[in-house]
């Protein structure tokens, strides 16, 4: 198994494609922060009188009603974390700051998970469309071990290029901002609790990771199944884009909540706001393991039992 992984990782940088992903992605985080250092906070207000007005406009929403459960809970611990600061002189973590700026990976892991997307519908498509299927598949090697050095080597692919992403990002940030003063204050229970910016964007990193990985095992299944690598990678990025919108229109309907499309965005449960009620990380991860698992299954059953006649 490891020379088949070695064997797919060089033919994978062996394409042009791949460097232009590589480098594109090294020029977003250089587009990135050069844009946010521009546009950013041209004006600046006091944290005091921030956290003032956050308290004013949590407490109208509450006093308004309409909101939901996990809406109230997060306005009325908005409302404890913005009185504590105040009571006890603890500012805010400084927006202008290398732990801050680590937000702005959200559109690096977008990037990361087109990359991924591509490669992993055109890794077997690719291999019919140019007729070397047939040399791979003379080797005494199973079908199915061809196919799981293919799989892997997207995934090794595309936590490489998100550590790669993460850890320029903060870089970045530390030539733009420096390190920052301040405290990140989240609420455990019903205790104030100071939080480290730097390991809870790691964690959202890992939360996107579920997102990516479904996204990849679906392109890598329909370009298995279909030998092609626009098919899988057009109906991809058409579930990605219109995925959510599609959640909205059902979401009155209680058979949504078990569409893998309605559980792969797992980091709503770190913001506590979903678009369906009742989901949670164990039960999201339980529907993803089973999606993920039926589409390997068909990638499988397919590339083992197809004749390559071509």
């Amino acid at each position: 198994m490891l020379k088949l992984l070695q064997n797919e990782w060089m033919k994978l940088w062996n394409k042009k494609g791949t460097w232009v992903m590589f480098i594109l992605l090294i020029l977003a985080v250089f587009a990135v922060a050069g844009i946010y250092k521009w546009v950013d906070h041209l004006e600046t207000e006091n944290w005091k009188t921030v956290e003032q007005q956050s308290i004013k406009e949590q407490q109208q929403s509450i006093d308004a009603g309409g909101l939901t459960k996990d809406e109230l809970k997060d306005a009325k611990d908005s409302i404890q974390i913005s009185n504590y600061r105040l009571k006890n002189n603890e500012p805010p973590i400084e927006t202008d700051s290398a732990e801050a700026y680590l937000d702005n990976g959200s559109f690096l892991l977008a990037l990361i998970s087109l990359f991924g997307t591509i490669i992993g519908a055109s890794i077997v498509s690719n291999e019919f469309s140019a007729g070397t299927i047939k040399m791979l598949l003379t080797r005494p090697i199973s079908r199915a071990k061809i196919l799981t050095s293919k799989l892997l080597t997207v995934f090794i692919f595309v936590i490489l290029m998100a550590i790669l992403s993460w850890v320029l990002n903060f870089i970045m940030g530390i030539i733009l901002y420096g390190f920052a003063s301040g405290t990140d204050l989240v609420m455990e229970g019903n205790k104030i609790v100071e939080s480290s910016p730097i390991t809870h964007s790691l964690y959202m990193y890992l939360l996107s990771m579920g997102e990516i990985f479904m996204s990849v095992i679906f392109a890598f299944m329909i370009g298995s199944i279909f030998r092609s690598s626009s098919l899988a990678i057009g109906l991809t990025l058409f579930i990605n884009f219109m995925g959510s919108s599609l959640v909205v229109f059902l979401s009155k309907y209680e058979f949504v909540k078990y569409l893998w499309i309605a559980n792969t965005d797992l980091t709503q449960f770190e913001s506590d706001y979903s678009i369906v009620e009742g989901l949670t990380m164990p039960f999201s991860l339980t529907i993803l393991a089973i999606y993920a698992i039926i589409f390997l299954v068909a990638s499988f059953v397919t590339f083992i039992k197809r004749d390559v006649t071509a």
